[in-house]
């Protein structure tokens, strides 16, 4: 019997969908799951094809109720290394993948497994998502990456009160506090997500990579330096030159739906 793997990749055309294969545990988060997210995502990255991914869990119950207690060394461990695999790298991963990634949400999206979702770049809730970060009842502190992504994402306000409180929120609170960019019924979630893939996959790639990089960089440093300007003006005017925006003009001529090539 061969061995399950902790993470499934499926290619169709341009989109890519990555689950999270734990359901018996809600879609817990292990090490070795982690270290599956951040390989899939640099091996896509390298992927002239790809255009978007799908992030979402397997089963019914949970994109993902957060880390495996089970697998978190306990006090008497002894000193250890960061593991290989850890909702940090994971994050960053998602975060530097060239293009959007969508996460799919619906039940427990809890603690590792939302921050895991907030990484993402368009967040996708059923309304029977349940989503927080417990860490202030479990006795912890999240790291500086997650810290700061929720106050990009949410602002400080919001941002305090849920890693103040630890509280879980229903699907209309998350839409409301920002949480999720759309809340759908949980029977057109799939369809929802998967349209909204496929109307990122027919716009531009250079303007794709280029919105998502300059946003990324102004959202982490607001005043950008002389070389992030250079680079944001680089991309436009990439852009500008490129194949696809001749397309784009001809196509709106020509009363069609341009096809983009990516140079």
């Amino acid at each position: 019997m061969s061995e399950k793997k902790p993470v499934l990749v499926a290619k169709q055309g341009p989109v890519c969908t990555l689950t999270i294969n734990n359901p018996e545990k809600r879609n817990a988060l292990a090490p070795d799951c982690l270290l599956a997210i951040t390989q899939a995502f640099e091996e896509l990255a390298r992927d002239e094809n790809i255009r978007v991914v799908i992030l979402r869990g397997a089963g019914e119950e949970a994109f993902s109720a957060g880390a495996d207690i089970t697998a978190m060394p306990t006090r008497d461990s002894g000193p250890v290394g960061r593991p290989k695999g850890d909702i940090t790298t994971a994050s960053e991963a998602i975060e530097r993948f060239p293009f959007p990634v969508i996460a799919m949400l619906y039940g427990y999206t809890l603690g590792a497994g939302c921050v895991l979702a907030m990484a993402c770049d368009i967040r996708i809730a059923s309304k029977n998502v349940k989503m927080g970060i417990p860490t202030s009842r479990m006795g912890l502190v999240s790291g500086y990456r997650g810290f700061k992504r929720f106050l990009n994402v949410l602002g400080y306000s919001t941002a305090l009160e849920i890693f103040l409180t630890g509280r879980s929120y229903d699907g209309q609170e998350c839409l409301t506090m920002g949480l999720v960019n759309h809340l759908v019924d949980h029977d057109q979630l799939e369809s929802y997500t998967y349209n909204l893939a496929d109307e990122i996959t027919r716009c531009a790639p250079l303007s794709l990579r280029g919105s998502k990089y300059i946003l990324s960089r102004i959202a982490e440093n607001p005043v950008p330096s002389p070389e992030d300007i250079e680079i944001f003006r680089s991309l436009s005017i990439q852009a500008a030159k490129s194949d696809d925006h001749e397309e784009a003009k001809k196509a709106f001529k020509e009363k069609r739906k341009p096809r983009f090539i990516g140079s």
